[in-house]
Protein backbone atom coordinates (compact mmCIF):
# COMPACT_ATOMS: atom_id res chain seq x y z
CA UNK A 1 0.00 0.00 0.00
CA UNK A 2 2.44 2.48 1.02
CA UNK A 3 3.61 4.76 3.68
CA UNK A 4 1.52 7.75 2.34
CA UNK A 5 -1.14 5.12 1.36
CA UNK A 6 -4.75 7.07 2.61
CA UNK A 7 -3.65 10.65 1.28
CA UNK A 8 -4.77 11.75 -1.61
CA UNK A 9 -3.16 14.36 -3.78
CA UNK A 10 -4.56 16.50 -6.44
CA UNK A 11 -1.73 16.73 -9.41
CA UNK A 12 -2.41 20.81 -10.86
CA UNK A 13 1.11 20.17 -12.48
CA UNK A 14 2.81 20.15 -16.03
CA UNK A 15 5.97 19.63 -17.43
CA UNK A 16 8.81 18.61 -15.27
CA UNK A 17 9.12 19.95 -11.70
CA UNK A 18 5.49 19.41 -10.48
CA UNK A 19 4.97 15.75 -11.87
CA UNK A 20 8.46 14.58 -10.36
CA UNK A 21 7.46 15.73 -6.96
CA UNK A 22 3.73 13.87 -7.72
CA UNK A 23 5.74 10.95 -8.51
CA UNK A 24 7.68 10.40 -5.79
CA UNK A 25 4.11 10.83 -3.65
CA UNK A 26 2.53 8.55 -5.53
CA UNK A 27 5.88 5.92 -5.43
CA UNK A 28 4.97 6.31 -1.71
CA UNK A 29 1.89 5.38 -1.77
CA UNK A 30 -0.33 8.44 -2.12
CA UNK A 31 -3.15 8.68 -3.98
CA UNK A 32 -2.73 11.00 -6.80
CA UNK A 33 -5.34 12.51 -9.43
CA UNK A 34 -3.97 14.90 -12.13
CA UNK A 35 -6.11 17.42 -13.00
CA UNK A 36 -6.23 17.69 -16.79
CA UNK A 37 -7.64 19.89 -19.67
CA UNK A 38 -9.85 17.57 -21.66
CA UNK A 39 -8.20 18.72 -25.23
CA UNK A 40 -4.94 17.94 -23.73
CA UNK A 41 -2.45 18.05 -26.49
CA UNK A 42 0.41 15.00 -26.04
CA UNK A 43 2.94 16.76 -27.22
CA UNK A 44 6.51 16.36 -28.91
CA UNK A 45 7.56 12.95 -28.76
CA UNK A 46 9.72 10.06 -28.43
CA UNK A 47 6.62 8.03 -27.82
CA UNK A 48 6.11 4.62 -26.78
CA UNK A 49 3.02 2.63 -27.49
CA UNK A 50 1.11 6.05 -28.37
CA UNK A 51 2.15 7.64 -25.60
CA UNK A 52 5.31 10.17 -24.49
CA UNK A 53 8.04 8.76 -22.73
CA UNK A 54 8.36 11.83 -20.68
CA UNK A 55 4.98 10.80 -19.52
CA UNK A 56 5.27 7.25 -19.49
CA UNK A 57 8.02 7.53 -16.81
CA UNK A 58 6.75 11.18 -14.76
CA UNK A 59 3.66 10.60 -14.73
CA UNK A 60 3.59 6.39 -13.43
CA UNK A 61 1.37 5.62 -10.89
CA UNK A 62 -1.47 8.64 -11.13
CA UNK A 63 -4.71 8.45 -12.02
CA UNK A 64 -6.25 11.17 -14.41
CA UNK A 65 -9.18 13.17 -14.78
CA UNK A 66 -10.33 15.68 -16.80
CA UNK A 67 -12.24 18.95 -15.69
CA UNK A 68 -12.58 21.80 -17.42
CA UNK A 69 -12.14 24.59 -14.19
CA UNK A 70 -13.41 28.02 -16.19
CA UNK A 71 -17.08 25.67 -16.76
CA UNK A 72 -19.05 26.38 -13.54
CA UNK A 73 -20.66 22.81 -13.81
CA UNK A 74 -16.70 21.64 -13.65
CA UNK A 75 -15.44 23.67 -11.42
CA UNK A 76 -18.34 22.88 -8.66
CA UNK A 77 -17.25 19.28 -8.99
CA UNK A 78 -13.38 20.40 -8.82
CA UNK A 79 -14.89 22.25 -5.33
CA UNK A 80 -15.86 19.06 -4.66
CA UNK A 81 -13.01 16.95 -4.97
CA UNK A 82 -10.57 19.66 -3.48
CA UNK A 83 -13.01 18.63 -0.54
CA UNK A 84 -11.38 15.10 -0.14
CA UNK A 85 -8.23 15.96 -1.15
CA UNK A 86 -5.30 16.12 1.35
CA UNK A 87 -2.17 17.67 -0.46
CA UNK A 88 -2.21 20.04 -3.79
CA UNK A 89 0.62 20.62 -5.96
CA UNK A 90 0.81 22.96 -8.74
CA UNK A 91 3.55 24.66 -10.86
CA UNK A 92 2.07 27.43 -12.22
CA UNK A 93 3.04 31.14 -12.56
CA UNK A 94 2.26 32.67 -9.32
CA UNK A 95 -0.79 34.88 -9.38
CA UNK A 96 -2.25 32.12 -12.19
CA UNK A 97 -3.99 29.92 -9.38
CA UNK A 98 -6.11 32.66 -7.82
CA UNK A 99 -7.42 33.76 -11.95
CA UNK A 100 -8.76 29.96 -11.34
CA UNK A 101 -10.31 30.14 -8.06
CA UNK A 102 -7.78 27.25 -6.77
CA UNK A 103 -5.14 29.84 -4.93
CA UNK A 104 -4.30 28.78 -1.54
CA UNK A 105 -6.67 31.03 0.02
CA UNK A 106 -9.06 30.13 -1.94
CA UNK A 107 -8.74 26.56 -1.72
CA UNK A 108 -8.26 26.88 2.50
CA UNK A 109 -12.11 28.46 2.03
CA UNK A 110 -12.85 24.62 1.53
CA UNK A 111 -10.54 22.69 2.99
CA UNK A 112 -8.96 24.54 5.78
CA UNK A 113 -6.34 21.70 6.72
CA UNK A 114 -5.35 21.40 3.41
CA UNK A 115 -1.47 20.73 2.58
CA UNK A 116 -0.86 22.98 -0.55
CA UNK A 117 2.36 22.82 -2.65
CA UNK A 118 3.44 25.40 -5.20
CA UNK A 119 6.28 25.49 -7.28
CA UNK A 120 8.06 28.11 -9.82
CA UNK A 121 10.62 29.33 -11.43
CA UNK A 122 11.59 32.19 -8.94
CA UNK A 123 8.62 32.03 -6.16
CA UNK A 124 5.48 33.45 -4.90
CA UNK A 125 7.08 36.47 -3.48
CA UNK A 126 10.00 37.57 -5.82
CA UNK A 127 11.02 40.48 -8.23
CA UNK A 128 11.09 38.22 -10.51
CA UNK A 129 7.50 36.56 -9.73
CA UNK A 130 6.55 36.92 -13.44
CA UNK A 131 8.82 35.88 -15.52
CA UNK A 132 8.99 32.41 -17.32
CA UNK A 133 11.22 29.88 -16.01
CA UNK A 134 12.67 26.46 -17.14
CA UNK A 135 15.59 23.99 -15.82
CA UNK A 136 18.35 25.79 -18.18
CA UNK A 137 17.12 29.24 -16.44
CA UNK A 138 17.31 27.84 -12.93
CA UNK A 139 20.98 26.35 -13.65
CA UNK A 140 21.77 29.55 -15.58
CA UNK A 141 20.77 32.26 -12.82
CA UNK A 142 22.22 30.38 -9.55
CA UNK A 143 25.70 30.25 -10.52
CA UNK A 144 25.56 26.50 -11.17
CA UNK A 145 26.34 26.97 -15.25
CA UNK A 146 29.31 29.14 -14.42
CA UNK A 147 30.83 25.97 -12.66
CA UNK A 148 29.72 23.47 -14.77
CA UNK A 149 31.74 22.45 -17.94
CA UNK A 150 35.55 22.46 -18.93
CA UNK A 151 38.31 25.34 -18.44
CA UNK A 152 38.40 26.48 -21.17
CA UNK A 153 35.34 25.85 -22.66
CA UNK A 154 31.66 27.86 -21.84
CA UNK A 155 29.48 27.29 -19.14
CA UNK A 156 27.09 24.35 -19.73
CA UNK A 157 23.81 23.02 -18.34
CA UNK A 158 23.73 19.45 -16.72
CA UNK A 159 22.89 16.58 -18.86
CA UNK A 160 19.64 16.20 -17.03
CA UNK A 161 16.68 17.96 -15.51
CA UNK A 162 18.44 19.01 -12.75
CA UNK A 163 16.43 22.53 -11.58
CA UNK A 164 13.46 20.55 -12.10
CA UNK A 165 14.17 17.49 -10.48
CA UNK A 166 15.99 18.78 -7.60
CA UNK A 167 12.61 21.27 -7.01
CA UNK A 168 10.67 18.32 -7.27
CA UNK A 169 12.35 16.60 -4.58
CA UNK A 170 12.54 19.75 -2.45
CA UNK A 171 8.80 20.00 -2.59
CA UNK A 172 7.98 16.00 -2.17
CA UNK A 173 10.61 16.47 0.90
CA UNK A 174 8.37 19.79 2.09
CA UNK A 175 4.92 18.27 1.35
CA UNK A 176 5.72 14.98 3.49
CA UNK A 177 7.13 17.11 6.34
CA UNK A 178 4.09 19.04 6.11
CA UNK A 179 1.56 16.27 6.44
CA UNK A 180 3.76 15.08 9.49
CA UNK A 181 3.25 18.39 10.86
CA UNK A 182 -0.41 18.56 10.43
CA UNK A 183 -0.59 14.84 12.22
CA UNK A 184 0.62 16.54 15.32
CA UNK A 185 -0.77 19.81 15.38
CA UNK A 186 -3.98 19.32 12.85
CA UNK A 187 -3.30 22.55 10.56
CA UNK A 188 -2.54 23.28 7.50
CA UNK A 189 -0.01 24.78 5.74
CA UNK A 190 1.79 26.30 2.04
CA UNK A 191 4.88 25.38 0.50
CA UNK A 192 6.51 27.78 -1.93
CA UNK A 193 9.72 26.22 -3.88
CA UNK A 194 11.10 28.38 -6.15
CA UNK A 195 13.44 26.81 -8.82
CA UNK A 196 16.33 29.74 -8.52
CA UNK A 197 16.60 28.94 -4.89
CA UNK A 198 16.99 25.17 -5.26
CA UNK A 199 20.03 25.64 -7.49
CA UNK A 200 21.59 28.49 -5.43
CA UNK A 201 21.11 25.67 -2.68
CA UNK A 202 22.44 22.84 -4.71
CA UNK A 203 25.63 25.04 -4.94
CA UNK A 204 26.19 25.12 -1.57
CA UNK A 205 29.85 24.44 -1.46
CA UNK A 206 31.09 27.62 -4.10
CA UNK A 207 28.58 29.84 -2.36
CA UNK A 208 29.65 29.17 1.14
CA UNK A 209 33.08 29.54 0.04
CA UNK A 210 32.50 32.69 -1.69
CA UNK A 211 30.49 34.23 0.95
CA UNK A 212 33.16 33.53 3.63
CA UNK A 213 36.52 34.09 1.49
CA UNK A 214 35.50 35.82 -1.22
CA UNK A 215 36.75 32.94 -3.73
CA UNK A 216 34.72 32.83 -6.76
CA UNK A 217 34.31 28.82 -8.30
CA UNK A 218 35.07 28.27 -11.80
CA UNK A 219 34.74 25.46 -14.56
CA UNK A 220 37.14 22.70 -13.19
CA UNK A 221 35.72 20.08 -15.79
CA UNK A 222 35.73 16.72 -14.15
CA UNK A 223 38.20 17.82 -11.49
CA UNK A 224 37.35 18.42 -7.68
CA UNK A 225 38.58 21.64 -6.16
CA UNK A 226 40.39 19.77 -3.08
CA UNK A 227 41.12 16.32 -3.97
CA UNK A 228 43.98 14.90 -6.69
CA UNK A 229 43.89 12.89 -8.87
CA UNK A 230 40.35 13.31 -9.27
CA UNK A 231 39.32 13.56 -13.12
CA UNK A 232 38.86 10.92 -16.25
CA UNK A 233 42.07 9.22 -17.34
CA UNK A 234 42.89 7.63 -20.79
CA UNK A 235 43.10 3.77 -21.12
CA UNK A 236 44.53 1.98 -24.00
CA UNK A 237 40.78 1.11 -25.14
CA UNK A 238 38.80 4.42 -23.79
CA UNK A 239 38.35 6.33 -20.45
CA UNK A 240 37.63 6.19 -16.86
CA UNK A 241 37.08 7.93 -13.52
CA UNK A 242 39.49 7.96 -11.03
CA UNK A 243 38.43 9.83 -7.54
CA UNK A 244 41.06 9.89 -5.02
CA UNK A 245 40.05 11.56 -1.96
CA UNK A 246 43.07 11.26 0.43
CA UNK A 247 47.20 10.33 0.43
CA UNK A 248 46.20 6.17 1.11
CA UNK A 249 44.78 6.33 -1.79
CA UNK A 250 46.75 8.07 -3.50
CA UNK A 251 49.60 5.26 -2.41
CA UNK A 252 47.06 2.57 -3.46
CA UNK A 253 46.78 3.79 -6.65
CA UNK A 254 50.74 4.23 -7.63
CA UNK A 255 51.13 0.41 -6.34
CA UNK A 256 48.67 -0.57 -8.74
CA UNK A 257 49.98 1.87 -11.83
CA UNK A 258 53.60 0.32 -10.41
CA UNK A 259 54.76 4.22 -10.00
CA UNK A 260 55.86 3.72 -6.41
CA UNK A 261 58.30 6.21 -6.82
CA UNK A 262 55.77 8.80 -6.59
CA UNK A 263 54.38 8.25 -3.51
CA UNK A 264 57.31 9.88 -1.00
CA UNK A 265 57.84 12.54 -3.97
CA UNK A 266 57.72 15.93 -2.40
CA UNK A 267 54.73 17.33 -4.40
CA UNK A 268 52.29 14.48 -3.95
CA UNK A 269 53.12 13.31 -0.88
CA UNK A 270 50.28 14.55 0.96
CA UNK A 271 47.31 16.20 0.25
CA UNK A 272 48.15 19.93 0.03
CA UNK A 273 51.09 19.58 -2.13
CA UNK A 274 49.25 17.48 -4.45
CA UNK A 275 46.31 19.74 -4.83
CA UNK A 276 49.27 22.62 -5.61
CA UNK A 277 50.30 20.08 -8.22
CA UNK A 278 47.26 18.90 -9.50
CA UNK A 279 48.13 19.21 -12.98
CA UNK A 280 51.13 17.66 -12.79
CA UNK A 281 50.08 14.43 -10.84
CA UNK A 282 47.19 14.33 -13.53
CA UNK A 283 49.69 13.84 -16.32
CA UNK A 284 51.57 11.57 -14.73
CA UNK A 285 48.67 9.33 -13.65
CA UNK A 286 47.51 9.75 -17.28
CA UNK A 287 50.78 9.00 -18.67
CA UNK A 288 50.68 5.11 -16.83
CA UNK A 289 46.99 4.70 -17.19
CA UNK A 290 47.01 5.08 -21.00
CA UNK A 291 49.24 1.82 -21.11
CA UNK A 292 46.15 -0.52 -19.41
CA UNK A 293 42.98 -1.59 -21.24
CA UNK A 294 40.24 0.08 -19.08
CA UNK A 295 38.15 -3.60 -17.88
CA UNK A 296 41.97 -4.15 -16.39
CA UNK A 297 42.83 -1.14 -14.27
CA UNK A 298 39.12 -0.86 -12.93
CA UNK A 299 39.46 -4.15 -11.72
CA UNK A 300 42.66 -3.92 -10.20
CA UNK A 301 42.06 -0.50 -8.98
CA UNK A 302 38.52 -1.42 -7.05
CA UNK A 303 40.32 -4.71 -5.66
CA UNK A 304 43.05 -2.19 -4.18
CA UNK A 305 39.84 0.38 -2.89
CA UNK A 306 40.79 2.86 -5.25
CA UNK A 307 37.37 4.06 -5.99
CA UNK A 308 37.06 4.44 -9.53
CA UNK A 309 34.51 3.76 -12.70
CA UNK A 310 33.65 3.36 -16.50
CA UNK A 311 31.66 6.10 -17.75
CA UNK A 312 28.35 4.13 -18.91
CA UNK A 313 26.18 5.08 -21.75
CA UNK A 314 22.48 5.53 -20.98
CA UNK A 315 22.48 1.70 -22.51
CA UNK A 316 25.20 0.84 -20.39
CA UNK A 317 23.98 1.65 -17.26
CA UNK A 318 20.51 0.17 -17.88
CA UNK A 319 22.48 -3.42 -18.38
CA UNK A 320 24.81 -2.92 -15.33
CA UNK A 321 25.18 -5.37 -12.64
CA UNK A 322 24.20 -3.45 -9.77
CA UNK A 323 21.56 -1.51 -11.28
CA UNK A 324 19.69 -4.09 -12.25
CA UNK A 325 20.21 -5.92 -8.71
CA UNK A 326 18.88 -3.48 -7.08
CA UNK A 327 15.68 -3.45 -8.83
CA UNK A 328 16.50 -0.16 -10.62
CA UNK A 329 14.96 -1.08 -13.98
CA UNK A 330 11.43 -1.95 -13.19
CA UNK A 331 8.34 -2.65 -15.36
CA UNK A 332 4.69 -1.49 -14.90
CA UNK A 333 1.89 -1.70 -17.35
CA UNK A 334 -0.22 0.68 -19.23
CA UNK A 335 -4.03 0.81 -20.26
CA UNK A 336 -3.11 1.30 -24.05
CA UNK A 337 0.41 1.00 -24.23
CA UNK A 338 0.96 -2.69 -22.60
CA UNK A 339 4.13 -2.97 -20.17
CA UNK A 340 6.89 -1.02 -20.44
CA UNK A 341 10.29 -0.46 -18.49
CA UNK A 342 11.42 2.86 -16.62
CA UNK A 343 13.84 3.83 -13.60
CA UNK A 344 12.82 2.10 -10.05
CA UNK A 345 12.90 3.86 -7.06
CA UNK A 346 16.18 4.09 -5.39
CA UNK A 347 14.58 4.49 -1.73
CA UNK A 348 14.67 0.92 -0.30
CA UNK A 349 12.84 0.03 2.85
CA UNK A 350 13.23 -2.73 5.04
CA UNK A 351 9.49 -2.49 5.64
CA UNK A 352 6.63 -1.75 3.43
CA UNK A 353 9.18 -1.46 0.11
CA UNK A 354 7.80 0.80 -2.59
CA UNK A 355 6.50 -1.86 -5.72
CA UNK A 356 6.11 -0.10 -9.07
CA UNK A 357 4.00 -1.70 -11.01
CA UNK A 358 1.34 0.92 -12.03
CA UNK A 359 2.43 3.30 -15.47
CA UNK A 360 1.32 6.13 -15.93
CA UNK A 361 -3.13 7.01 -16.63
CA UNK A 362 -3.98 7.82 -20.67
CA UNK A 363 -6.34 11.19 -20.33
CA UNK A 364 -9.05 10.79 -18.13
CA UNK A 365 -8.42 7.36 -17.23
CA UNK A 366 -10.41 6.99 -13.86
CA UNK A 367 -13.13 9.64 -14.48
CA UNK A 368 -15.78 7.36 -13.52
CA UNK A 369 -14.02 6.37 -10.61
CA UNK A 370 -13.51 9.60 -8.96
CA UNK A 371 -16.75 11.45 -10.01
CA UNK A 372 -18.56 8.53 -9.03
CA UNK A 373 -16.34 8.59 -5.45
CA UNK A 374 -18.05 11.97 -5.36
CA UNK A 375 -21.80 10.57 -5.43
CA UNK A 376 -22.30 11.39 -8.88
CA UNK A 377 -24.67 8.85 -10.72
CA UNK A 378 -23.86 7.87 -14.37
CA UNK A 379 -26.06 9.71 -16.01
CA UNK A 380 -24.55 12.47 -14.94
CA UNK A 381 -21.04 11.37 -15.28
CA UNK A 382 -22.08 10.56 -18.99
CA UNK A 383 -23.97 13.75 -19.52
CA UNK A 384 -20.62 15.57 -18.40
CA UNK A 385 -18.16 13.26 -20.46
CA UNK A 386 -20.09 14.29 -23.41
CA UNK A 387 -19.67 18.07 -22.85
CA UNK A 388 -16.09 17.66 -22.42
CA UNK A 389 -15.94 16.16 -25.42
CA UNK A 390 -17.05 19.11 -27.75
CA UNK A 391 -14.76 20.94 -25.53
CA UNK A 392 -12.15 22.66 -27.51
CA UNK A 393 -9.92 25.01 -24.81
CA UNK A 394 -9.28 24.28 -21.19
CA UNK A 395 -7.05 26.52 -19.00
CA UNK A 396 -5.84 27.81 -22.13
CA UNK A 397 -5.01 31.75 -20.81
CA UNK A 398 -3.43 29.44 -17.51
CA UNK A 399 -1.18 26.61 -18.73
CA UNK A 400 2.33 26.63 -19.37
CA UNK A 401 2.66 25.85 -22.71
Amino acid sequence: MGMLSGYRVLDFCSFVSGPTCTRLLADMGAEVIRIERPDKKKGSGPYCGGERTVDLGLMRGKKSVTLNAKDPEDFAILQKLIKTADVIVENFRPGVTKRMGISYEDVTKIKPDIIYTSISGFGQVSPYKNRGAFDIIAEAMSGFMSITGEKEGKPVRAGASIADIFSGLEAAYGTACMLLNREKTGKGNHLDVAMLDVMFAVCNNPVTQYLNTGIVAQKIGNEHPQDVPWNDFPTADGIFIIASARTNTFVKLCEVLGCEQYIDDPRFCNDDVRLKNKDACHEIVRSYTSKWKTADIIEALNEAGVPCAVINSIDEACRDESILARGMVATVSHKTAGTYQLPGSPMKFSEDPIKLTKGSPILGENNREIFGGLGMSKEEIDALLAKQAKVRTFFKEYALE
